[in-house]
């Protein structure tokens, strides 16, 4: 049976409680008591439009710091390239203690009990108690805007100001912290960890409007760039012994019944799954090696 394993991040919800923890610290609540400054990742457009009075809901929707996702994509320099990992898995992989949850379930997201207890009947069928699989790190790079809009030209000024140090500063030492922690093996073997370039930080903090709902509404933008890395497992219990894990697990995938050293051993002498390297070194969850490097078809 093949299981997909997701270890993904929302950057733009990290991004918006990295704000929510700066304004806090910054002591802005104190500093603006007559208002009321929202973080969120919902446009407050989106229910002005919706509303039968704008005008008066503008009164709780206003300040706002609006983040979001402009767009995401592979960085162009590693375009055809994705690093794939051979991975093993124990028992004690998938065991939680009282209260704690088991090592996979704080690696990847959305795993279920159902899930847990079809892999603990897989490993009940293995006399070596092992489960073979492979990992794919995807390197994303993630263009976040960050918006304030303000019906007082010089609250959004000062707000644009507070934001705009705090992405220059310290928010890059935050998230990079942050993401440690999720990807805690990620620095062991060698990859990049999150990076915000400084070059990829634009900002307008003037001459943007807004008079759709009646009031005059007055915005700036801060954009930025994030590089980091997802993982996505893809495990497959038909693989019975440490060989040719990652060429077998790809065409499990595309739906052969058979496996890589059956057809080999027919006589065709190659594959029909995508070229790249399956080399013999493996690593357990918990101990990481250099990955290796093959096409993204």
């Amino acid at each position: 049976m093949i299981y997909f394993l997701n270890r993904g991040l929302i950057l733009e919800q990290e991004v918006e409680k990295a704000i929510e923890t700066y304004f806090s610290l910054a002591r802005v609540p104190e500093n603006y008591p007559n208002f009321t400054i929202s973080v969120t990742n919902d446009h407050p457009f989106a229910r002005m439009i919706l509303s039968d009075d704008p005008a008066k809901d503008a009164t709780s929707l206003f300040p706002v710091i609006v983040v979001a996702t402009e767009d995401d994509k592979k960085p162009s320099e590693l375009q055809h390239l994705t690093e794939a990992t051979t991975i093993i898995f124990e028992p004690s992989d998938i065991e939680s203690t009282g209260e704690e949850k088991s090592y996979i379930e704080k690696r990847y997201d959305l795993i279920t009990p159902k899930i847990i207890n079809e892999l603990k009947d897989e490993f009940a069928k293995r006399e070596d108690k092992r489960i073979f699989g492979t990992s794919f790190y995807i390197r994303r790079r993630e263009r976040i805007s960050i918006e304030i809009w303000a019906e007082n030209p010089q609250l959004k000024n000062e707000l644009y100001e507070l934001v705009r140090l705090f992405v220059c500063g310290f928010m890059k030492e935050y998230l990079s912290e942050l993401y440690n922690k999720f990807f805690s093996e990620i620095e062991v073997e060698g990859s990049s960890p999150l990076v915000i370039f400084d070059s990829s930080v634009n900002g307008q903090r003037s001459n943007n409007y807004n008079m759709d709902f009646g009031i005059e509404l007055n915005g700036g933008q801060i954009t930025f760039e994030a590089d980091y890395v997802i993982e996505q497992t893809v495990i497959d219990t038909r693989i019975v012994e440490q060989k040719n894990i990652l060429l077998e697990v790809i065409n499990h995938v595309k739906g052969y019944s058979d496996t890589t050293r059956e057809r080999i051993a027919a006589g065709s002498g190659k594959t029909t799954g995508r070229k790249g390297k399956s080399g013999d070194e493996s690593r357990t969850p918990k101990n990481g090696s250099a990955g290796e490097e093959t096409p993204d078809g």
